[in-house]
């Protein structure tokens, strides 16, 4: 099979010829037909802060495709049937993943990072991996499920509790945060709020549904305008910027939750104030998803409360993925999700 393959030392993915992934007990094949590239892929390439562990490597783990065959023991999947693969890897077998609780798996990993992904036109995964994915979802839409919209998905819904009518404010509106914009909307929020420094990314929460957008190069004013209309429920911080952190806390609610996603660099350093006491304010910490987030996103996207449609900036084939990778970095188109397409 054709994959992009990335050697140790080389920011460029290599177009090549591969064997095909073995199939084992539990496991299906997939035809990948939809790939995204995400911010977290500029990181074992063009800008390598994250060391693999093993090289070579096929990244790629936002996907969908179809079901090629499966493996023994696997009987409710037939092969051409659309599916979305999770992009998170576990062990399955320890407390955290028998609770449904994967992301908490001590040996919890990521496709494309700890084993191969799906740039590449086959790919082998557990089928607790595998979602089945209505025909009514556009393929390109059921393959950012796995990441770009599951992981704001998780956080919001189950680590930060969402209740409808509330106020939610996203910081940081990239590739993660802007579906943090439209899930809010899709869960009935009743303020969104949208945080970022990067005009473009402002525009796209905007046209995602958030009703207020605020430039955050001046935190301290700008939570005093956004204070100034009211204290806010629930804050999901996809910006790893740590300096902000105390600010966008000042501004929760009594019973507020400041729900932590984007990692950055340093000492999160701010102080504990009473006023986190009396006010009785929840800071929490939010990493990928679990088994619960996919099929409820399925639904959500299938009765059309979910619309990602904005979300897909171009498609193109497994040739030109460099070339996404240098735009992405570059954001010289203002894009939210580049789409590989693996059989094209």
């Amino acid at each position: 099979m054709l994959a992009a393959v990335l050697e140790k030392g080389n920011p460029e993915l290599i177009i090549r010829d591969v064997a095909d992934p073995s199939l084992g007990e539990g496991q299906v094949r997939v035809a990948v037909e939809a790939c995204g590239v995400c911010g977290s892929d500029l990181h074992i390439t063009l800008h390598p802060i994250i060391r693999l562990k093993h090289y070579p490597r096929i990244p790629g783990h936002e996907s969908a495709g179809h079901v090629l065959e499966v493996g023994p023991g696997v009987s409710d999947l037939k092969p051409g049937q659309r599916v979305v693969i999770s992009a998170g890897t576990s062990c399955g077998h320890c407390p955290a993943c028998k609770e449904g609780k994967e992301n908490r798996c001590p040996e919890v990993g990521v496709l494309g990072f700890d084993r191969d992904g799906a740039f590449a036109e086959q790919i082998v995964v557990e089928r607790s991996k595998v979602f089945p994915l209505p025909d009514s979802v556009p393929i390109e839409q059921g393959a950012i499920l796995a990441d770009a919209v599951s992981t704001p998905y998780h956080a919001i819904r189950f680590v930060g509790e969402m209740q409808p009518g509330q106020s939610v404010l996203i910081a940081g509106c990239g590739g993660l945060g802007i579906h943090g914009v439209m899930i809010a909307k899709a869960l009935n929020a009743g303020r969104i709020i949208a945080l970022d420094v990067d005009e473009g990314a402002l525009a796209n929460a905007e046209r995602a549904g958030a009703s207020e957008i605020y430039n955050a190069r001046e935190m301290k004013r700008t939570m005093q305008k956004i204070r100034a209309k009211g204290d806010v429920d629930l804050m999901v911080d996809f910006s790893g910027v740590y300096s902000n952190a105390e600010y966008l806390i000042r501004g929760l609610r009594p019973g507020g939750k400041y729900v932590m996603v984007g990692l950055g660099k340093g000492a999160l350093g701010f102080s504990m104030p009473p006023y986190m006491i009396y006010k009785e304010l929840s800071i929490r910490g939010a990493y990928g998803s679990d088994s619960r987030s996919l099929p409820e996103l399925i639904q959500l996207v299938e009765s059309g409360r979910l619309n990602l449609a904005m979300s897909i900036t171009s498609t193109h084939p497994l040739s030109e993925i460099n070339q996404c990778l240098r735009k992405l970095d570059s954001r010289e188109e203002n894009p939210i999700r580049y789409i590989i397409q693996p059989g094209k």
